[in-house]
């Protein structure tokens, strides 16, 4: 979804603000952002189809608190992390927490 996109999204006046997941890999310094869209996640672009990569939860807090957005879902992924459930199979390499902005 592209940024310009998104931001008319948020400031039309039609429903829920959408959810927003900011995913965080093993071994990066950026987090990348993706947004729910008909229950399918959209990674968010800039106007020339670039990642929209951000430093700091500050920075998308930066972006998304005017936009009347008060919390996203932080995805920390780690695809090296040896994932087992209790009943020994392979489990999720992610773990999901609420963030408030």
């Amino acid at each position: 979804m592209k940024l310009s996109q998104f931001k008319h999204w948020t400031r039309s006046e039609q429903g829920d603000m959408p959810r927003c997941i900011l995913t965080s890999y093993a071994g990066c310094a950026d987090y990348l952002m993706e947004v729910e869209y008909k229950n399918q996640l959209e990674p968010l672009k800039d106007d020339n189809d670039q990642m929209v990569t951000f430093q700091s939860i500050e920075q998308v807090r930066e972006l998304l608190k005017p936009l009347g957005i008060s919390s996203v879902t932080l995805r920390v992924t780690d695809p090296h992390d040896e994932c087992m459930s209790t009943d020994g199979q392979s489990g999720s390499c992610q773990q999901d927490m609420t963030i408030a902005l």
